[in-house]
């Protein structure tokens, strides 16, 4: 499936992300869990739309969804439903670095999106808008950490798999230490 590594690319990209700072996010409830009570997506207590995920360092590069069009006016129909990552151009040297580690991973591996998580201990989901299957790698020095694929244990540090999120439930088992999985996939 995937072919011989060169470790020193491994070993580059864990210093990029050593110093990357990734912020923390609340967009991701499905596998974060949910924060504050919500109804329909909404919170319970203000009625509005909000960020009701637990905080989770990630990030995504390469295309993402639109949420607005380019005037911001929810109600404008667009021509497509992806745009580029604005992570694309502020993090270009990491960018640049999670492009080069998949063509040598696995050269012919179709996917528009990344997905960057730092110390996020997923909860069991099913990746619902991924189009394919998603190829996934972890590096750090951590012990613990084995992505879960339907209650089964695989070990993906510096070791990259690919699986079909979409009809596979998975998680994250516990870990000590400081943990990068990269995720690609086609949106």
């Amino acid at each position: 499936m995937c072919g011989e590594l060169d470790w020193n690319l491994y070993y580059d990209t864990l210093e990029i992300l050593e110093r990357h700072p990734i912020k923390e996010t609340r967009n991701r409830p499905n596998v974060s869990g949910l924060s504050h009570l919500v109804q329909w997506g909404r919170n319970k207590g203000t009625d509005k739309y909000d960020r009701v995920g637990h905080p989770a360092k990630s990030q995504n590069f390469g295309m993402v969804y639109r949420r607005f069009c380019t005037t911001g006016n929810p109600y404008v129909k667009v021509d497509t439903p992806f745009q580029e990552s604005s992570n694309n151009k502020k993090f270009p040297e990491l960018y640049r670095q999670l492009k080069i580690l998949i063509n040598q991973i696995d050269p012919d591996f179709e996917y528009n999106s990344i997905t960057l998580n730092h110390n996020f201990k997923c909860l069991p989901h099913y990746d619902k808008k991924n189009k394919s299957p998603s190829l996934i790698v972890a590096l750090g020095n951590y012990t613990g950490g084995e992505l879960i694929v339907e209650d089964c244990p695989i070990d993906i540090q510096w070791k990259p798999l690919i699986m079909n999120g979409s009809v596979a439930k998975h998680w994250t088992n516990n870990f000590e230490g400081d943990r990068y999985s990269i995720i690609y996939y086609k949106i």
